[in-house]
This record gives structure tokens, C-alpha cells and sequence, in this order.
């Protein structure tokens, strides 16, 4: 069984539609606004009968429910079923696809693959990146100014300590140099949160994608927000361990990419956006490889 996380339903689609010549629909069921009557608008599909069956088995069981249903609830009984035999469409379909793909299993430590357009799977633990999440942690009263706050009244604490084993002509007589050291730490400590801050600015910028999955051997996977199948500001911290990516390889961001026509302003311009991405993301490769997900999931 696959706890789906993430899944780009219109590749899914795209690979059955030319492999089977026809495309997947989804099922809807549909209300008229007469009072307590339902419509049901028709099933039209290309899958096998296992899946089919089992679409009519949910659509024959809220039938069931809505002939029980007192009035007024038939619209959340649709609104429910319709979610639920989409997302059984989705979940079925991707078994399907993935034998049409045939991907390759790639094993943790091995990031030799440079076959653009070559679908793989691997599963690994991963880093997921939330830069709409570590942008809030600097804004104003946010957890960064926290620390700052309480790294400072640390600092001067310890030198308070320090400073009441000095007599008092000695206290007067360094003063200000104590103030001026206090005050440099602190500065310090601040801007090592700053530039952290401004790695985060220029990493928004210089990728498309807000949230994305990392692998300390080399494989960066930007994930699209409507592909979601839970709620994508919760990842985090609600999901850790091995998981599994299918996907394609799109492009390879690697130390080799030096454009040789350097009179190519914008060949140029792009390797120097690679260079700083991999000297910012945290990986052990030299090469970063950039996978298009189809599905993200945990394999029981």
C-alpha cells in the first residue's frame, strides 16, 4: 500500500493517454438544486474492471447513504463521494503508469545518472526545504529576532560575570573596552543570522519552486503546489524516514557545465546561478541531479 504525499495526476494521465490511446476522466457526481434530489452525471473511463468496480461500488454505496439522508445533507454526502472517487482514480492509475515508465531503482550513494528525460525511483531519507517557512522564522518578531534577543542578554550576562571579579578602578578604567567587546560579539552572532537570511532571499530568486526535497547524495526534486495530496505546510515536521520519488530527470547542475562560448551572456549568467546552488545546497556531490516528480510516497 502507497501513502501517497505528493502526485502529479497530469503526467499520470499523459503517459495512459499514449500508451492506451485515451485519456482517464475524472468521475463527478454533480447536485441539481431541486430540493432533495441528487443527479448523476455519466462514468466514462478507459481503466480495467477491477478499478471500475471498484468506482461503482463508492457511487452504489452513496446512493445507499442518500436514500437514508435526511434533507439538506445531500449535498456534503456528493461533495464527499466526488473527493473520494477521484483520489481512488489517481492512486489506481499510477500503478498503471509506473509499468509503463519501466524506472530505474538508483541505490543511496550513487549519482553517476546523466540520462536527461530517464525516469528513476529512489528511496531515501530526504531534506524538505520550506523557504516560505524559514523566510517567516526572519520576519520581524519572529523565532530569529528571539535568538537574537536572547543570544545578547547571554552575552552580556557572561560579561557581567566576568567583569564583577575586576576592583573597582580596574572595572572604571576598562569600561568602554568592555562595552566595545560586548557589543562586537553581539553584532557577530547577528550577522551570522543575517547572511543565513540572505542565502534564503537569493535562493527564492534563484529557483522557481518555494518547496522542494534534498538528498545528501545529489538529488534536488522542486515540488509543484497543486500536486500536494496533504497539507505542504505541515511536511516538516510531520513527516520523516525513508520515502519514495518517482520521477524524471531534467536537468544536472554539475561543476562540468562551464558554457565554452563565453561571448553566450546568458550560457554564462546560468552557470553562475548553478555554481551558487551548489555551493548552497546541503550535499556531498559535486553534481546535483534535478528530478521532475510524478509521485512522492511512503511504500508499506
Amino acid at each position: 500500500m502507497k501513502q501517497f504525499i505528493y502526485l502529479d495526476n497530469d503526467i499520470v494521465n499523459s503517459i495512459i493517454a499514449q500508451k492506451d490511446n485515451g485519456l482517464i476522466q475524472d468521475i463527478k457526481l454533480g447536485e441539481s438544486n431541486t430540493l432533495g434530489q441528487t443527479e448523476q452525471n455519466a462514468i466514462s473511463t478507459d481503466v480495467d474492471g477491477g478499478i471500475k468496480g471498484a468506482i461503482f461500488n463508492v457511487v452504489n454505496t452513496e446512493a445507499k447513504l442518500n436514500l437514508g439522508a435526511k434533507i439538506g445533507k445531500d449535498k456534503n454526502i456528493s461533495n464527499t463521494t466526488q473527493q473520494i472517487i477521484e483520489k481512488t482514480m489517481h492512486d489506481a492509475t499510477f500503478n498503471m503508469a509506473y509499468e509503463y515508465i519501466d524506472a530505474t531503482k538508483i541505490e543511496i550513494g550513487n549519482n553517476e545518472n546523466d540520462d536527461y528525460g530517464k525516469y528513476v525511483e529512489l528511496t531515501r531519507m530526504f531534506d524538505f526545504v520550506d523557504l516560505e517557512y524559514l523566510e517567516g522564522l526572519f520576519s520581524k518578531n519572529g523565532l530569529i529576532d528571539y535568538i537574537k534577543k536572547s543570544t545578547s542578554e547571554q552575552i552580556k550576562k557572561e560579561a557581567s560575570i566576568a567583569t564583577n571579579q575586576l576592583n573597582r578602578q580596574q572595572s572604571r578604567a576598562m569600561s568602554n573596552q568592555i562595552s566595545s567587546e560586548i557589543k562586537k560579539t553581539i553584532d557577530e552572532k547577528n550577522k551570522e543570522y543575517d547572511n543565513i537570511s540572505d542565502i534564503i532571499n537569493a535562493f527564492k530568486k534563484m529557483i522557481p519552486y518555494s518547496r522542494m526535497l534534498i538528498s545528501n547524495d545529489g538529488y534536488l526534486i522542486p515540488l509543484d503546489e497543486k500536486y500536494f495530496r496533504v497539507n505542504p505546510t505541515s511536511i516538516g515536521f510531520m513527516y520523516g524516514g525513508d520515502i519514495t520519488c518517482v520521477g524524471m530527470i531534467t536537468n544536472i547542475i554539475g561543476k562540468d557545465t562551464n558554457p565554452e562560448d563565453e561571448k553566450n551572456i546568458f550560457a554564462s549568467l546560468q552557470f553562475s546561478v548553478n555554481e551558487a546552488l551548489r555551493a548552497i545546497l546541503p550535499t556531498k556531490e559535486e553534481n546535483i541531479c534535478v528530478i521532475h516528480p510524478i509521485a512522492i510516497y511512503y511504500n508499506n
